[in-house]
């Protein structure tokens, strides 16, 4: 089950947003730490008010608002998360229009999910005939109304990361303007599959990238890791030594 707060009153547009705790004491029909449950929620920047979005998407001027706004929400989500034991996740979030406040949008929501290790999913893929937002009039998804594709948002979207990770997700870093990564897990090395990283190399990597990987400030040698770097837009490698069981790997890259 799916569940997520009342959009009313559980944030407020009152000065940069009023965020309140969710009113769940258990996940809806079931305990604390269900494991059939998940936590979901939108953010938008544009439930300040309509001043903010004035334009159907909010300015670039509202950075720093916007900013603090989606802190507060993810910040006060991730907490409920935690109280209730599930998983949570933001299904919904963007539905912007064009490149510069489109851009900011996916960016601060994306780099506070990724400081809080939430998954997320951008609003929207595609233009259905949707009458609920400004899709109506502009096109909030990956195309333009002529069929092509709207590249500076994809590449906001294929933000690098760890897909999958040989033990447990500590820490996820991207930065947007000079492609480096940064992401850490502590490993466990009874798990028989590798360590997945994603970096796109049409949108962030065109001239190659340099991935290392350090435990205890120390370059893994070749005898404790496999690798496997023949996909240019994922590089996989899996823990073999043992006595590197339960200790931190950090994972590095740098674009070239």
């Amino acid at each position: 089950m799916w569940f997520e707060p009342a959009e009313f009153p559980d944030w407020l547009p009152i000065g940069n947003g009023l965020v309140s705790p969710v009113g769940f004491q258990t996940p809806p029909g079931g305990e604390i730490g269900s494991n059939t449950h998940v936590l979901n929620d939108h953010t938008y920047c544009c439930s300040l008010g309509l001043s903010v979005c004035a334009e159907g998407e909010p300015s670039t001027d509202m950075q720093a608002k916007c900013r603090s706004f989606h802190n507060k929400r993810i910040t006060t989500r991730d907490k409920d998360a935690k109280r209730l034991g599930v998983p949570y996740v933001i299904t919904e979030f963007g539905a912007c229009l064009t490149e510069g406040p489109c851009t900011q949008e996916i960016q601060q929501v994306a780099d506070i999910a990724d400081e809080f290790l939430v998954g997320w999913a951008y609003w929207q893929f595609k233009f259905f005939e949707d009458l609920t937002t400004t899709a109506s009039v502009g096109a909030e998804g990956f195309y333009n109304y002529d069929g092509s594709l709207q590249q500076w948002k994809v590449k906001a979207l294929a933000r690098t990361y760890l897909q999958n990770t040989q033990g447990q997700l500590t820490k996820l870093n991207f930065n947007t303007v000079t492609g480096t990564f940064n992401g850490e897990f502590i490993v466990n090395t009874e798990i028989a599959a590798p360590t997945v990283l994603y970096a796109s190399k049409k949108y962030w990597y065109p001239h190659g990238k340099q991935v290392n990987l350090h435990v205890d400030g120390e370059k893994l040698t070749e005898d404790q890791v496999q690798v496997d770097d023949s996909d240019k837009n994922y590089y996989k490698f899996q823990i073999t030594d043992a006595s590197l069981n339960g200790k931190t790997i950090k994972v590095h890259v740098l674009a070239l």
